[in-house]
């Protein structure tokens, strides 16, 4: 494990996982750049903040066990993703969650996400980065069989930063905030594809994406605690 002298910053971010493990509500004071952050901190909400609601209902469900957060989207069971992590890295591990409800998937081979420790002092005019090249995208149809076609080489490229005290709505308030983006390209394309970009408040977990001008928002909280249908989940 990546070894972090005890700092503020550290402290408050375990304190808020601590606290997300005990289901209590976490404090959101800004971080301090003295040491590197703990991005389950932001990523793993405090249960009692789950699940909300907003552009659509969403849920988080968190196994300790597998080092796995998913959430749930759109108060639909077969709907989800996944991510996973170790003690270098964030995984992607699954989208499942598709527009049109098709019951179609995918997952990356390599799958990199966001680093498990980020630079503190990372900001948006010098954040973390990565370049993702040796990726592949393989695509599962409803029956779990790959889709050669829609299967090949996805590299993606990938920043995130933190900013303190952003306002995320009324009902979790301003709290220190990852923001993370990631940009497929094609190598011989002359322009990268759209970014996304994904918000989590520290000790809120995941609340707000953004592509292409649109803004998803899931920061009310309230709704329905839709479970995950695991059984869907292609290899």
């Amino acid at each position: 494990m990546t070894s972090i002298a005890k700092s503020p910053v550290l402290q408050l971010a375990s304190c808020a996982l601590a606290l997300f493990l005990a289901s209590c509500t976490s404090p959101a004071a800004p971080s301090s750049p003295a040491a590197n952050v703990d991005v389950l901190a932001y990523l793993l909400g405090d249960s009692s903040l789950w699940p909300r609601s907003g552009s659509h209902g969403q849920n988080q469900i968190v196994d300790l066990a597998r080092r796995e957060v998913c959430w749930t989207k759109y108060g639909n069971p077969r709907r989800f993703e996944c991510w996973r992590w170790d003690d270098t890295y964030v995984y992607h591990a699954v989208d499942h969650a598709l527009d049109g409800d098709s019951n179609e998937s995918y997952r990356f081979t390599d799958g990199r996400w966001l680093p498990r420790y980020l630079p503190a002092g990372a900001t948006a005019a010098s954040p973390w980065t990565l370049d993702v090249s040796r990726n592949d995208i393989v695509w599962f149809d409803a029956s779990c069989q790959i889709v050669p076609a829609r299967s090949y080489l996805f590299p993606y490229r990938l920043r995130a930063w933190i900013e303190p005290r952003v306002d995320a709505g009324p009902d979790l308030g301003r709290r220190d905030a990852l923001l993370f983006e990631y940009q497929p390209y094609d190598p011989a394309a002359p322009q990268p594809g759209e970014s996304e970009r994904f918000s989590f408040g520290l000790g809120a977990g995941w609340y707000k994406w953004e592509r292409a001008g649109f803004v998803d928002m899931f920061n009310r909280v309230g709704g329905l605690a839709v479970g995950m249908n695991r059984g869907v989940w292609c290899a």
